[in-house]
């Protein structure tokens, strides 16, 4: 189905893209958003977003019937209309809820659902060449993947496959839902890792960190302060992994103190192919005028 009369004016506003010195930098719409004061993972950015050709980006979680609900957080409250622990919880039990905005008002347009429901009408819907979707995996410390939510993962996304990047600080459960997803797209984020092993902060160090995990993995996620920092020691980090193969993804991008022009300016120097954003047309505005 068409745009809504209601998003027509997204259409013009709402960039997918911007033009860099080294080729176009794709805007990943953080949880589908498309400004900082909106609730996650909006139905009618789903919508603009695929037929506009934008990336786009939700979180799965397990529950406790192994099926994956289109969550970032391990418990339901307060970042929506319920309570409870998602792993402990069916998919059943979170119907009826919904995302919240800023101003924690619930948005009827973000319901809590489930995989499958989110990716059903994207079947209907026209697909701009260029639109993919990132399922960002998360899971619970100790916890590995059941093959069950795997399959249901792997369900949810049939005949879509090829507009599919898993993601994931879990590389080896990421490996496994992308062996179950034909031309998924595998993505691997090494800032927990980071977090863990603070000799990983020495850019060299990371980028052989990532080199020994590399196979199959096409997208490296690295927040924007790591990126800065390797360029700023002159290391270049992005550019040494594009020579093998892996493109990177600098998160997360969001107007703010911590966001001036300086550093907006050395991402897009840095050959960075995209940026993950809650706010993609104030972002692409600033990056314009760099």
């Amino acid at each position: 189905m068409p745009l809504a009369a209601s998003e027509a004016s997204k259409q013009t506003s709402t960039p997918v893209a911007i033009e860099g010195p080294f080729g176009p930098v794709r805007l990943k719409w953080h949880k589908l958003r498309t400004h900082l004061s909106e609730a996650p993972f909006k139905l009618s950015n789903l919508a603009l977003g695929w037929q506009l050709g934008a990336s786009l980006e939700v979180d799965i979680l397990a529950t406790a019937d192994n099926r994956f609900a289109v969550l970032h957080d391990p418990t339901l409250g307060p970042s929506t209309t319920g309570r409870g622990r998602v792993p402990l919880m069916p998919l059943a039990s979170m119907r009826g809820h919904f995302h919240r905005g800023a101003d924690g008002a619930p948005d009827l347009d973000a319901p809590v659902l489930s995989l499958a429901e989110l990716m059903a009408p994207l079947r209907t819907l026209p697909r701009a060449p260029s639109a993919n979707l990132q399922l960002d995996l998360k899971l619970l410390e100790g916890h590995t993947l059941p093959d069950s939510a795997i399959a249901d993962a792997a369900a949810a996304v049939a005949g879509l496959e090829d507009a599919i990047v898993v993601g994931s600080h879990y590389l080896d459960d990421a490996r496994r839902l992308v062996a179950a997803i034909p031309q998924a797209r595998l993505g691997y984020d090494p800032m927990l890792a980071v977090s863990r092993q603070p000799a990983l902060r020495e850019p060299e160090r990371l980028l052989r960190h990532i080199e020994r995990r590399k196979t199959g993995v096409s997208l490296a996620y690295l927040r924007f302060d790591a990126i800065v920092a390797a360029e700023n020691q002159g290391f270049p980090l992005v550019a040494r992994l594009l020579d093998l193969g892996i493109e990177t993804d600098a998160w997360t991008v969001n107007p703010g103190a911590d966001i001036d022009d300086a550093i907006l300016r050395t991402l897009l120097k840095a050959k960075v192919r995209q940026i993950t954003t809650d706010a993609p047309s104030e972002i692409a505005r600033r990056m314009r005028l760099c």
